[in-house]
Formats: structure tokens, sequence, C-alpha cells
């Protein structure tokens, strides 16, 4: 097979390779039987990939996303799980699913054969454009995020979007204009407690775990201490009134932060 070149963002349309008489369809079959090829989308693919981190997966994801944008039908805008990725804005857990919006009442969530589509009316603060893509604002994705997931999970994508200096105002105004839709409760509970003071994805988890615990306090976060006799400062994560500090230490990658396994 002759050698494909991606375009800049790393994708391979078969109508643009064709049309050029590189390949073949039967070609690009081979190459993607043969593992040379990954096919993201109808009609797009990518350079195989030997890397399997977590963040070589998160930007394959991303690939996918770009990818079906680039197949799309105008009038969609990525949404819920799909713009967390394109924002780097923190989900628990990892999905394969796209998801995207269209702007209407009626017709409700259908998972078609290549992606998810919402049926869902917004405001027009609530869409804007990252890397030439519409996508729904911060404050909508972690909303929408939030309502699609457990209270753990909505803990986790508000902590990491306040984080962002999205603000908490943002945040309740987009809820409340979904106060009636499915999920909108759990959005709601988490939103009371989300806090940009959490530093990361096991922070938030920690932190909505602990709110499990009706007998135990609710802590401080981010405290500083000065330790030692040279003034040194240690900040610890969670505080409850000086008498018991906590620490989330750990490598564990848990979803998309933004950051590395080691920052988690």
């Amino acid at each position: 097979m002759r050698d494909l070149s991606p375009d800049p963002s790393g994708l391979i349309r078969r109508r643009d390779v064709i049309a050029a008489g590189v390949v073949d369809d039967w070609s690009l079959a081979a190459a993607t039987r043969d593992g040379d090829l990954d096919r993201l989308y109808r009609g797009v693919y990518a350079l195989s990939m030997s890397d399997s981190s977590h963040a070589a997966l998160d930007e394959r994801y991303l690939s996918r996303v770009r990818a079906a944008v680039s197949m799309g039908e105008p009038g969609k805008v990525v949404s819920h799980h799909s713009a967390a990725a394109l924002h780097r804005l923190p989900t628990l857990g990892r999905t394969d699913a796209l998801h995207f919006s269209v702007n209407r009442r009626s017709g409700g969530r259908r998972k078609q054969r290549a992606f998810v589509l919402h049926a869902t009316p917004w405001e027009p603060d609530e869409v804007t454009m990252v890397d030439g893509i519409a996508v729904t604002s911060m404050a909508r994705t972690a909303i929408d995020v939030s309502r699609s997931g457990t209270f753990v999970q909505a803990v986790t994508v508000l902590d990491g979007t306040l984080r962002r200096s999205v603000s908490p105002g943002e945040l309740v105004a987009v809820s409340d204009r979904g106060r009636r839709r499915v999920g909108a409760p759990v959005a709601r509970r988490a939103l009371a407690i989300a806090d940009g003071r959490s530093e990361s994805v096991g922070e938030s988890v920690s932190r909505a775990l602990i709110r499990g615990f009706t007998d135990v306090p609710v802590p401080d976060l981010q405290v500083d201490y000065v330790i030692g006799f040279d003034g040194r400062i240690a900040r610890v994560d969670f505080d409850w009134g000086g008498v018991l500090v906590g620490e989330f230490d750990g490598r564990t990658k848990y979803g998309r932060d933004g950051d590395s396994a080691d920052d988690v």
C-alpha cells in the first residue's frame, strides 16, 4: 500500500485518498484488517497506534470525535462526554460513545449506530467553539454530564469545571434551565457541594464518598500548616478543624482530568 499521510489533525479520509488515487477501498480494508489503520468513523481512518497509555487512548477518542464532526451534518453540536473531552474536563470512567445534541425539545435520547444523539434545547450562550468545532459550553457540558451519571461522577466533573474558572453562578443558571430533565436532581445535589479547590479527580471522588457518611463532618480543603523550625508550609487536602487531616495520594487514572496519571 502506498504511503498514507494524515492531515494535520491526524485523520485520513476515504474520499480524499481515493480521489487522489492513493489507494482504493480494497487497500483500505486490507490495511485496517492488517492493523496498519484504525477506522475511527465511517469513511475516516488514522494510523494505528502502539501506545496504549491512558493519555494515548484519550487522544484517540478525541480523534474519533473530530472524525465524526468532519463527516457530520449541520445543526448538531458535540455534547456530553465528547464535549468534556474537547474541553479537557475530568470525567470519572471511560466511554467509547460519541455524543451530539440537536437544538429541539422533542426526540429525547437516541442511540444510533455511530453515535448517541440528544434532542435538547440550548441557549445561545450554551454553545461555543473549540478548535473550530461547535460544542456545548463548559458549564452546559458539566451539567449534561452530571445529569447522565452518578453523584460521584457529577461531583468530579463539576469540581473540574470550577477549577477552570467557570463560576458557580454559570453552573446554577444552566442547571435551573434544565431542572425538569432526567438526572436533574443528581446534578443539583452535586452542584450544592462542588468545590474548585479539589485539585484532582481523586480528591473529588474522595470528597463525594465522604459525603455519603452522615456521621463524618464536612472537611475544609487545601489548608496550609507551618511545619518544622524553618517555616516550611505543608498543604493538606482535607482538614477537620486541625484535629484530623486527610490526603488523597494515588497514581490511578480515574478518567479524563486534563492531567497525566501522575498528576492525579
